[in-house]
């Protein structure tokens, strides 16, 4: 199946669908860039210089680092 059949049928899906596949496509990124064992590691991180604020991080969301 090519990419633009693939892209034809989920245009053709109900918005709960597409969602579902996005969050599904998303959480395959992660895995293959090594982002959850990063968010993990955050997550269970009881050290506290290791925390960030939230300010910083709700300020720098969706922008890429460098």
């Amino acid at each position: 199946m090519s990419i633009a059949t693939l892209q034809q049928e989920v245009q053709a899906l109900p918005a709960e669908d597409q969602d579902k596949l996005a969050a599904f496509l998303l959480s395959l990124r992660m895995k293959r860039d090594g982002l959850l064992e990063e968010i993990s590691r955050r997550l269970d991180d009881r050290d506290p210089s290791g925390w960030v604020e939230w300010n910083a991080v709700k300020g720098s969301a969706g922008k890429k680092s460098a």
